[in-house]
C-alpha cells in the first residue's frame, strides 16, 4: 500500500498574484493591487505559513477580522481540499489526477483541459531556437496549456476554494505552486471580489494556464551517463472573472526542469 501523505495547510485564502515575500515563521500584512476593472481592495494579513515536504499551511485574515481555513491532503494521485470560514461556511474540492471532473460540494464539476500552441512562440521561440541554439540545455517553447474550472458561487469562501483546486489540479499535473504563492493570490481574489455573500450567485470562470518548455537537447540526469530531453513550466497564470472583475496574475515564471517521456 502507498503511503499516505498529507498536506495540511491550516489556513488559506485565495487570489491570483505574485506578492511580497512571506515570513515563513510569522505574519505578513500586505495591500492588494489595484487595476483599473476593479474596486479598492481591502486589506489582508497572511499568518502561520508553512511550506515543507509534508505540509502546507497559513491563515487568511482579512481586514473585518473574517478567516479561511484551508486543508489540503493528498493520498495516491488524489487531493482533496476542505475549507472552513469563520469556523462554520465550509466547502469540499476532490479531485484525481487525469480525471475530466472534480467534486465540490458533492456536485460534480467539469475540469476541462486543453493543450495548444502559440504560433507566435513557435516561431520566435522554436523554430529560430532550432537554427541558433549553441546549448542542449536551451529553452525551446513546446506548448501552452490551460485547465478550466466554472461553477455559480454565492460566497467568497466557495470562489477561495475553486481556485484552490484550480491550482491543485495544476499541481497533481506537474505544475507546482509555492504556499506563500497560493496563499497571496487567494487573498487578492478575496480582496477584489469583496466578503460575504453574492447575493443571487455569480459565476466564477476560472484557468490555469502555463507554456511547457523543453530542452533543445539531452542533459544530463544525473544518473550515470545518462542523458535525457528535460522540460519545465513557465508563464503560470491564475486567470478568472466573477462579480464583473477581472483577475490576471502570475504564480510563477519559470518552473523547475524535469525528466519525462511526456511532459504533462
Amino acid at each position: 500500500m502507498i503511503k499516505r501523505q498529507k498536506f495540511l495547510a491550516s489556513t488559506i485564502a485565495l487570489a491570483l498574484a505574485t506578492a511580497a515575500p512571506i515570513n515563513l515563521y510569522g505574519g505578513v500584512h500586505a495591500q492588494a493591487s489595484v487595476t483599473p476593472s476593479v474596486e479598492v481592495a481591502p486589506s489582508y494579513t497572511i499568518e502561520n505559513l508553512k511550506d515543507t515536504a509534508e505540509e502546507q499551511s497559513f491563515t487568511m485574515i482579512m481586514n473585518d477580522n473574517t478567516e479561511v481555513d484551508f486543508q489540503m491532503e493528498t493520498e495516491d494521485n488524489i487531493i482533496t481540499l476542505r475549507t472552513t470560514t469563520n469556523g462554520v461556511e465550509e466547502h469540499t474540492f476532490e479531485y484525481e489526477q487525469g480525471e475530466s471532473f472534480a467534486i465540490f460540494d458533492g456536485e460534480r464539476i467539469s475540469v476541462e483541459k486543453e493543450t495548444f500552441i502559440e504560433p507566435e512562440l513557435q516561431t520566435t521561440e522554436t523554430i529560430t531556437p532550432l537554427l541558433r541554439a549553441t546549448s542542449p540545455s536551451s529553452p525551446v517553447y513546446l506548448s501552452s496549456g490551460k485547465i478550466k474550472i466554472g461553477k455559480a458561487v454565492k460566497t467568497t469562501g466557495a470562489i477561495v476554494t475553486l481556485i484552490g483546486g484550480g491550482i491543485a489540479a495544476a499541481a497533481l499535473s506537474g505544475v507546482a505552486i509555492a504556499s506563500s504563492t497560493i496563499a497571496s493570490t487567494v487573498a487578492n481574489w478575496a480582496s477584489v471580489v469583496g466578503l460575504g455573500t453574492l447575493a443571487a450567485g455569480w459565476y466564477f470562470d476560472g484557468n490555469i494556464t502555463f507554456k511547457q518548455y523543453r530542452t533543445y537537447g539531452k542533459i544530463a540526469t544525473g544518473y550515470g551517463n545518462n542523458k535525457q530531453t528535460a522540460f519545465r513550466f513557465q508563464d503560470i497564470r491564475a486567470v478568472g472573472t466573477v462579480k464583473g472583475k477581472k483577475m490576471d496574475k502570475q504564480l510563477r515564471a519559470t518552473g523547475s526542469w524535469f525528466f519525462s517521456s511526456k511532459p504533462f
